[in-house]
């Protein structure tokens, strides 16, 4: 399974492809809450009114999809398409689980999979612009 070298245990290839995009994914997390805590910020010390943070979450969270993508297939050799695709949705997976986890509703409802469907989407374009970003 995992081979030593130089006194240090290798991960597999396919593994480690996986592990290099969730750590993308917790990057682009804590760039999402950071800025999240900037539009509260904003929301408390601001005129801005309570009504402009749903917008600006789904924007904020779109960013981080295609930021996690971005890197992912940055990283990578090839398939930017793809890896874009799979981190964007496991992105959007990972929050809808979250949300169900902390308020104990149904994950599987049209709304969710669109979301899904959009990350996969965005992650795609993502991942285009980081692998041809290596050039």
């Amino acid at each position: 399974m995992s081979e030593k070298n130089n006194g240090f245990v290798s991960v597999p290839g396919k593994l480690h492809a996986i592990l290099r995009g969730l750590k993308f994914v917790l990057i682009s997390y804590i760039v999402s809450v950071a800025l999240i805590a900037v539009l509260s910020a904003l929301i408390v010390y601001t005129d801005l009114p309570e009504s402009t943070s749903t917008p600006v979450v789904k924007v904020i969270t779109f960013f981080s999809v295609v930021l996690s993508a971005f890197l992912t297939a940055r990283s990578s050799h090839s398939r930017g398409w793809l890896c874009g695709a799979l981190v964007g949705g496991s992105n959007v997976c990972i929050l809808i689980l979250l949300g169900t986890a902390i308020y104990a509703h149904n994950p599987l409802t049209v709304s969710n999979l669109l979301s899904v469907a959009i990350g996969a989407l965005l992650g795609v374009a993502g991942g285009v612009f980081g692998i041809n970003s290596r050039k």
